[in-house]
């Protein structure tokens, strides 16, 4: 190959617009040891591939097949374990709620005093919640004054 070929191919080459046949042929060009010393550098482009096919790793590699199973089997226990002490003291709380007696009140007079009773402490909880949110109203009045809302 001359050397304004050489030249063209390996522009084309650098610019990434060989075709594989043109590629095969630097390719065979650099494998030969006729090469002029200012492509020495391509040389060792195409010619990786040769060299890296040469290297070997000599040492076994010893991998480890068999899974740790009793680790899998404690997984498997702990979930059943799981599992069972979930129903059983589900099954407990019910009975314990069941047997309770939660203040069921017969009489409706007095069924309605504590009815009205609970509720003014609901009302009373409220109450003060909304009295913080007086505080809160009072911090966007002054935040409105300094940031204009569009």
């Amino acid at each position: 190959m001359e050397l304004n070929d050489l030249r063209i191919l390996l522009q084309k080459y650098e610019e990434g617009n060989t075709s594989l046949q043109e590629e095969l042929d630097l390719k065979k060009y650099f494998s030969s040891n006729e090469i002029p010393s200012e492509f020495m550098a391509y040389k060792h482009i195409f010619n990786f591939n040769i060299e890296s096919k040469k290297i070997a790793y000599s040492n076994k590699i010893q991998l480890k097949s068999s899974p740790k199973r009793k680790w899998a089997y404690a997984g498997i226990a702990a979930s059943i374990l799981i599992v069972m002490s979930f129903l059983f003291f589900n099954d407990l709380a019910n009975k314990k709620i069941e047997d309770q007696n939660l203040g069921t009140i017969e009489d409706p007079e007095q069924a309605y005093l504590k009815t009205k009773e609970t509720l003014k402490m609901v009302a009373d909880v409220f109450s003060e919640g909304r009295e913080d949110l007086e505080y809160l109203n009072e911090f966007n009045k002054t935040k409105n004054k300094f940031i204009k809302e569009q």
